[in-house]
Parts: structure tokens; sequence; C-alpha cells
């Protein structure tokens, strides 16, 4: 059996580099001409809004250089591109680093997956609890195993009340209603902004996962969010959203963006149970494809 060609080759890595539609996101404004030099012969690649493209032969701002079995070898996925390029040096490269960058992400070839989750701050640092409120000694440790096994990257969202109110909630009741939820707004900005650069460029978000019944990140429910805002004395728990969660959703949507999954797990106390039954709960969300609760599309629009 012989052996691929060279240009073979090269078109099999085009190919993987062109797999999914986030190659066109990664090198839309790109423009770039790209020159393999194997064994002595030039390939030209270049990149448009479409993906990576064969090119007529011609000036090239970055040159790839490597023997005919390094190709064999990247083509395999037996070596990695970008660590051929920065750590082995089995490729070389003459550019900028930053095209270099670029080629590494359209190659990608590493264990990493495309899922993702967006956590509630305190499930990973129960410092910021209010006062008893800690049922673990630094995080939900059932939650987090439960959500590692599971493969998906964890990113965790600030914590909207320490940056907003201070860390033992000392400028709870300061200011007006109308300003508290501007700065929880701001903070909910930046979770939006990384929502929006996940899902262009592809990675599939399983959840936005708040912790009920928070006045801030309660998703199906919250407690005492009048009284945070400083409208009321009401502590009882509402079928309703905290006020974080409210804006990061309010934002999303404005962004016209696809909403992704949006659901709770209940904080648990000091001797409550049910945590078991929640992580269930969590288990079978990560496996299907929920939509946000009724009562949160109800609350956005009001």
């Amino acid at each position: 059996m012989h052996e691929p060609s060279a240009e073979q080759d090269l078109n099999a890595l085009m190919a993987w580099a062109n797999r999914d539609g986030a190659a066109r996101v990664r090198v839309k404004d790109d423009g770039l001409t790209i020159r393999w030099e194997i064994e002595g012969t030039s390939y030209y690649w270049r990149t448009d809004g479409e993906g990576v493209a064969w090119a007529e032969p011609g000036p090239a701002q970055c040159i790839l250089r490597c023997p005919r079995d390094v190709l064999r070898r990247l083509v395999r996925r037996e070596l990695p591109f970008f660590l051929a390029i920065w750590a082995t040096r089995e490729v070389q490269f003459d550019g900028e680093f930053s095209d270099a960058f670029r080629l590494g992400y359209l190659l990608l070839g590493d264990k990493r997956t495309r899922r993702i989750v967006f956590l509630a701050h305190c499930f990973l640092n129960m410092i910021t609890r209010f006062p008893e409120g800690a049922d673990f000694a630094g995080a939900n440790i059932p939650l987090v195993e439960l959500l590692l096994q599971s493969e998906v990257g964890i990113v965790q969202m600030p914590c909207p009340e320490f940056l907003c109110l201070g860390l033992e909630k000392t400028n709870w009741g300061v200011g007006s209603a109308a300003a508290i939820r501007d700065a929880f707004r701001r903070v909910a900005e930046t979770v939006a902004d990384q929502v929006e650069a996940y899902l262009e460029l592809g990675y599939e978000i399983l959840g936005i996962i708040g912790m009920n019944p928070s006045p801030s990140c309660g998703v199906e429910a919250s407690k005492g969010k009048g009284t945070m805002l400083g409208l009321d004395r009401d502590t009882s728990e509402q079928a309703k959203p905290g006020v974080f969660i409210e804006e990061l959703t309010r934002l999303i949507r404005q962004s016209g963006l696809p909403l992704p999954p949006i659901f709770g797990v209940r904080r648990t106390l000091l001797g409550e149970g049910g945590l078991e039954k929640q992580l269930q709960q969590v288990r079978e969300r990560l496996g299907g494809n929920p939509r946000g609760p009724e009562c949160l599309a109800q609350s956005v629009t009001d």
C-alpha cells in the first residue's frame, strides 16, 4: 500500500482545520497565506471567510518547514501541531507567533472537550457564603466531582454579592434598588461576554448553574431578593430567579444568542440532606438538553 503524497496529507490536515463551523470564525479577518515546505517542495494555503483553502504560489506571511515523516505524524495525530512548533521544534515556523496560535487552534488535537458549564461562585468557594451557610469546608465537593467526572470545563462565575455588597455583605441595604441592580448587571456583563465568546466558536454550554434559593444566583427559586434590593422585608422563598440570573439572562437574550440551559442546584445548610437527589438531577441535565425554567422566561419579559 502506497503512502499518501505530501499534497494528500496536507489536504487531510486542511480537512481537519475545516472540520466544524468554528474555522470560519477563527479566520474570518485573517486573509493569511501559509507556505508549507516539505523536503524542498512548496505548497500554499490561504485563510479566508470560509476557512482554509489551497492557494496559488505567492508571498506568504508564515512558512512551515518539516520533513515528510513529521507531516505524516501530524496527519495521524501522533504529533500535536502546536507543540511541534513551540516545544519539539520538529516543524520550523517563520512568521508572527500570533499566526502560529491561530493555526494551532485550527489544527487542535489535544484532549480538551468542547463542553463547559458556568457555575455559581460559592459552589467552589464557600468563604463567600452568608453566616452559617457553609456546609462544606471549602467547596461543594460532591458537585464539583460530578462535573469533573463529566469531563466538562468549569467556568466559575464571579460572586455578584461579593463584588457589589462586600465580602461579608457590609454594604447590604446601601444604595437604591436601581443602583444595586445596575451593579449586578455590570457583573453579569462579564459573564455574558464569556458566554458569547464560547458560543461563537462552537463550544457547547451544557448549563449555567445557579444556586437556589439565592437572592442573586437562584434560578427556579430566590429568597430575600426584595430585602437585598431594599424594596421590602419579605424573606419568604419565591418561585422566581435572583437578580444576577435575571440580568444575565436578559443580557444573553439581548445579544441575540441562543440561551444556554439555565438551572439551579439547591444549597444545603448544616445538617440538611437531599444533596444526592440534586446531583442526580444535574447528571440528567448534563446528559440532555434542558431549557431554562418557565418562571425564568416569564421574569425576564416582565
